[in-house]
């Protein structure tokens, strides 16, 4: 198959290095507004400009040489806050290693982590206070290397906790700062001489997964920057635009992102957590967010509900067909039409870019047609990360678009036809240099010339868009040789009205013949409102009869041989990553171990509540 290599749609902004970047940016926006955030809800709003950054940014840099530690392994774990991404900036700054490490792990695999990543310095946030005072008490016995831990925000550490003062390995953030600074006032300043090779391994990412199987996948400033000059060519972002901030800043779509926006001089606005979003897209006039789809399938039920109570559904889709005719004659009066709606969501944002999992066309659809920019990224942390993304230009609903710009793609099959499945290969500058002290792990996904093998199942179409199917591993062999693909299923399941997620599977019988099964989580309510005679409360055998019918019409939409033979509904969030991806194996397990516990199977389950079995 050949090879489709990604173009630029506009300028864009190139760096050597982390360093690079961050004295730029600090002079050409010095006094625009870099970040804004609270320390709590309900207090005052924080804002630090550009020049403000920078300067903390050189401190904490100073205050890492001054203590030893340029060129070792220094860690970050937390909640997103200004301290994470300065103490991160910093790291990368001074030539050394930086580890983002997973803000919820638990105790004893951040402990494995640390000790495999070879951490000497820990940036914490407040929040994991107790935590980090608990491996430190035994870090010697567990052989950790840690000789500095770093506390974010003392001041915020919970009433019932101790800041160990008489403790030398733990500081203070704001002693460092004030170190640094005091060093830079006198002449001194490592952020500004020293010399940091942008082709040598300068981050270590663990992916998702028990410490003991996950990869340490190794970048460099070269890969992180040549990622960040891609999307830069590619999406388009204004200095003063507001983004928001939500997904954990330890995974590398959030990450290399947020560098991208302060290269074009945003402000980034972090979130006060879940249950603020829509104030915090009203209050701070935010015009861009980066996410995830589970956020926006959220938003988008919300939105139709309104539109529902309103009783303007009939008005909305006689709009809709208007307002896109007349962008076919360049006339686009979108956010005109729908500003109610824009307006449900602060009334400035206009730019969504999802990330992380796939989502169904119906959503993409609407949000474009209610007048935002919604585009659909794809990447892996190997890929430092995006790979590719729908722009205006390129917006084929369904796929993740273009490569970005020096990104090659391909699809591994003989094949020269446009359509043809197989998996997804990615060659670029981008690409890691290999899995941290495992280069067998290495060898099996990096050949020698280049190209990455993502493990995703895909296709091009005529116009370079790539087109994901599904996982290598989640692929489904069934009994008669065919695959299929549970994400497909899962984003038509996904589509019926009370659904707010699914996990499609293989499943051996007693003959070892694979049935293809799903497990269903449901929203009661919505699904009680779509009965016949409609019912809020609606009981498991309604439910049940109601997810027959709809499992009928989705099998229809497939092949035979796709068929899902049995389902279980569930009220009981799936397992799942700090991004919100479904930790498919662990997902399987679980409902295996609920159904021997039961003593039954999926054939004799069919149809009925998990939870109740």
């Amino acid at each position: 198959m050949p090879s489709v290599i990604g173009k630029p749609l506009h300028e864009g902004i190139r760096y050597e290095t982390m360093r690079d970047l961050i004295l730029d940016v600090r002079e050409k926006y010095s006094s625009r507004d870099a970040f804004i955030f609270r320390r709590k809800p309900t207090e005052a709003e924080i804002h630090k400009t550009y020049a403000d950054f920078g300067r903390d940014v050189e401190y904490i840099t100073e205050a890492i040489r001054l203590n030893g530690f340029s060129g070792k392994h220094l860690g970050v774990v937390g909640e997103n806050s200004y301290e994470w991404v300065t103490s991160y900036t910093a790291i990368l700054s001074s030539g050394s290693v930086g580890l983002p490490l997973d803000r919820l792990l638990p105790e004893q695999e951040l402990v494995n982590l640390l000790v495999r990543g070879k951490v000497e310095v820990l940036f914490y946030h407040q929040k994991h206070h107790e935590m980090i005072t608990s491996i430190a008490s035994k870090a010697d016995e567990l052989g950790i290397l840690v000789k500095k831990f770093v506390c974010m925000c003392t001041e915020y550490i919970a009433p019932s906790l101790t800041f160990p003062k008489d403790d030398e390995r733990f500081v203070d953030f704001q002693d460092w700062l004030s170190e640094g600074k005091a060093s830079v006032d006198a002449g001194k300043s490592e952020i500004r001489n020293v010399q940091i090779d942008p082709e040598q391994t300068r981050i270590i990412l663990f992916t998702s997964g028990t410490t003991a199987m996950s990869k340490g996948v190794m970048l460099s400033n070269k890969n992180i920057m040549t990622n960040v000059y891609a999307i830069s060519s590619t999406l388009t972002l204004h200095p003063g635009e507001r983004t928001f901030s939500i997904l954990p800043l330890h995974h590398t779509f959030e990450n290399t992102c947020e560098y991208f926006m302060l290269t074009r001089g945003c402000c980034i606005c972090f979130s006060d957590g879940l249950r603020y979003i829509v104030k915090n897209l009203n209050e701070w006039h935010v015009e861009a967010c980066i996410s995830v789809p589970l956020l926006f399938e959220n938003i988008h039920g919300k939105i139709k509900t309104g539109i529902a109570e309103s009783g303007k559904e009939s008005l909305i889709s006689v709009m809709i067909p208007i307002s896109n005719m007349l962008r076919k004659c360049k006339i686009d009066l979108r956010r005109v039409f729908f500003s109610s709606i824009i307006k449900k969501l602060g009334g400035h944002l206009r730019l969504i870019v999802i990330g992380g999992a796939g989502i169904s066309k119906n959503y993409i659809e609407d949000f474009n047609n209610w007048g935002f920019e919604f585009l659909m990224g794809y990447g892996l942390t190997e890929t430092s990360p995006v790979i590719s993304v729908t722009t205006s230009k390129y917006n084929v609903y369904g796929s993740v678009g273009r490569p970005l710009v020096g990104v090659e793609v391909k699809i591994d099959d003989e094949s020269t036809k446009f359509g043809t499945v197989g998996e997804i290969l990615s060659r670029s500058d981008c690409v890691m240099q290999g899995y941290y002290e495992n280069p067998e792990a290495t060898a099996e996904v990096l050949e020698e010339d280049g190209w990455f093998h993502t493990g995703d199942m895909g296709y091009l179409d005529k116009k370079g868009c790539l087109h994901i199917t599904g996982r290598v591993k989640s692929m489904i062999v069934l009994t008669n040789g065919k695959k299929a693909f549970p994400e497909e299923m899962e984003s038509l399941l996904n589509n019926i009205p009370g659904v707010k997620e699914t996990f499609v599977w293989g499943a051996k019988d007693e003959k070892d013949a694979v049935d293809i099964c799903a497990k269903i989580l449901i929203d009661r309510k919505v699904i009680g409102e779509n009965l016949p005679v409609p019912d809020t409360t609606a009981g498991d055998n309604a439910v049940r009869e109601y997810l027959m019918a709809k499992m009928k019409e989705v099998n229809h939409q497939m092949p035979s041989y796709k068929a899902i033979h049995y389902f279980v509904f569930s009220e009981t969030e799936m397992v799942k990553t700090t991004t919100l991806k479904v930790k498919r194996p662990q997902e399987q397990k679980a409902i295996e171990e609920v159904l021997a516990k039961a003593n039954t199977t999926m054939k004799a389950a069919n149809g009925q509540n998990l939870d109740t079995l």
